[in-house]
């Protein structure tokens, strides 16, 4: 009879505790769903005050190299032929000096999946500040053969690179976006 007391009693504070832990949790995602705005608005703000990473670099050569890296992380993993290509590039015409020290920071702004345009459109005022028109049609150049380096281009890489283009030649004349026949 003790026993079966002791028992009952084990699983009587078993079951408090399960349940004394389930509303905790229960209380903690309330409080966290009902403060999820005062978070935003602080990153917000935050981010307005400070700027993103991507809006703090300062050096064209470092900006082109973390377009090319996220133009093929947008859609797929980097392969070689893409990293060979990049590296090429960062060697000529960008000239970058400690290339696998440059690589491996513009890696760190760049991620799996992540929209081209996103990163892009933070880079596109340094970019159209810090080089010239011949320049920026380099830079194009260099994301277009950067994307067909493994395999032809998607849809999505050529959308991203006709954006860019159109945002960086923007009030330099007309832009032939290519393979479409529109003026941008």
């Amino acid at each position: 009879m003790p026993i079966l007391l002791g028992l009952i009693g084990i699983i009587v504070a078993g079951l408090f505790w399960i349940l004394r832990t389930h509303g905790t949790v229960k209380g903690l995602q309330e409080v966290n769903r009902d403060t999820k705005g005062l978070q935003r608005r602080a990153v917000s703000t935050f981010q307005n005050l400070v700027g993103t990473p991507l809006q703090r670099v300062r050096d064209p050569r470092l900006a082109a190299v973390i377009l090319m890296i996220q133009l093929v992380r947008t859609g797929s993993p980097l392969t070689a032929s893409e990293k060979t290509r990049i590296l090429e590039y960062m060697e000529r015409p960008l000239e970058v000096d400690r290339i696998s020290a440059a690589f491996e920071r513009a890696w760190g702004y760049t991620q799996a999946r992540l929209p081209f345009s996103q990163v892009a459109d933070a880079l596109a005022p340094l970019l159209r500040d810090a080089l010239t028109v011949a320049e920026r049609g380099e830079l194009i150049a260099m994301l277009t053969q950067v994307a067909s380096a493994h395999s032809p281009p998607s849809e999505l890489q050529r959308e991203g690179i006709a954006r860019l283009k159109r945002r960086l030649l923007v009030g330099e004349g007309p832009v032939l976006v290519r393979g479409r026949g529109e003026s941008a």
